[in-house]
């Protein structure tokens, strides 16, 4: 991969944690260290299968 196409990569993995991040901690009720930790480690997983299922999509 060329290094433009690494920060882009890695550009949308940002974003797209991100946005899951701030919409778990908007969607929960109590907002404490284990939640938080909870949440930004279940939104980048998340944020790595979006971002693997476009690029599988658009990569053909």
């Amino acid at each position: 991969m060329t290094g433009k196409r690494t920060a882009a990569l890695i550009a949308e993995l940002l974003v797209w944690w991100f946005s899951l991040s701030v919409l778990w901690l908007g969607l929960i009720s109590t907002v404490d260290a284990l939640e938080v930790l909870a949440g930004a480690v279940c939104a980048l997983l998340a944020a790595v299968l979006a971002v693997a299922a476009r690029r599988a999509v658009t990569d053909r």
